[in-house]
C-alpha cells in the first residue's frame, strides 16, 4: 500500500508548483478528467473543485488504499464529481470519448509498454482531448531517491513514445526543477 498522505504532502509543496500547473492545464466546469496514478487524490480533489458538479473526475490508481484514501476524501469534502477506478493492468473501465484530460504526475516511469498504454487509453479521449504528464526526468543529483532507483523517464523518451503512441506535443512547460510537464493531444 502506498502512503496517500506523504504523496498528498509531496504534491502540495511549492517546489511541487500545484497551482502553476493547474492554472497551466485550464480548466473549466463540466470537464471530464482522469488522474491517473492519482495516488493520495490530492490533484484529484483539487480537479474536482474547478470542474464542478456538471464534470467528473476519475481517480485512477492500482493500490486499492489509495482509492479507499480517495474515496473518504471527497465524500468528507461533499464532492460526489469523484470516482474512484481501480485499474491494475493496461485498461482503464471507461466509456469512449468521454475524457477531456488524462493527468498523471509521478506514475509515467513506474508503468510498462508505455506507448502500448496510451494508445489503449486514447479511445477515451474526446477529439482534441489532453494528455499532461509530469514526471522525474533524471536532473538533479545522481544521489537523489529518483536517479539512485531510477524512478525517472528523460523527456525525450516520453516524447518518442507519446509519438508512437499517436500523440503530439502541444505544450512544454518548464516551471519544474527536475521534472517535465509535458502536454500532448
Amino acid at each position: 500500500m502506498g502512503n496517500p498522505e506523504r504523496f498528498n504532502k509531496k504534491a502540495s509543496e511549492p517546489e511541487s508548483r500545484p497551482d502553476e500547473i493547474i492554472k497551466a492545464l485550464d480548466l473549466s466546469p463540466g470537464m471530464n478528467i482522469i488522474d491517473l496514478g492519482a495516488g493520495g487524490g490530492y490533484y484529484t480533489l483539487r480537479f474536482a473543485q474547478l470542474v464542478g458538479a456538471s464534470g467528473r473526475v476519475y481517480a485512477v490508481d492500482n493500490d486499492r488504499g489509495n482509492l479507499e484514501h480517495i474515496q473518504k476524501s471527497a465524500r468528507e469534502k461533499g464532492m460526489d464529481n469523484v470516482e474512484v477506478v481501480h485499474s491494475a493492468g493496461d485498461d482503464v473501465p471507461l466509456s469512449d470519448r468521454e475524457i477531456d484530460l488524462i493527468y498523471s504526475r509521478n506514475a509515467y516511469h513506474h508503468l510498462t509498454e508505455r506507448a502500448e498504454y496510451f494508445h489503449k487509453l486514447r479511445r477515451l479521449l474526446k477529439p482534441k482531448g489532453r494528455v499532461a504528464l509530469v514526471d522525474y526526468d533524471g536532473r538533479g543529483s545522481r544521489l537523489s531517491f529518483h536517479r539512485l532507483f531510477g524512478h525517472y523517464t528523460s523527456k525525450e523518451t516520453v516524447v518518442d513514445e507519446m509519438q508512437e503512441a499517436d500523440y503530439r506535443l502541444i505544450e512544454e512547460h518548464p516551471i519544474l526543477s527536475q521534472q517535465f510537464f509535458l502536454v500532448f493531444e
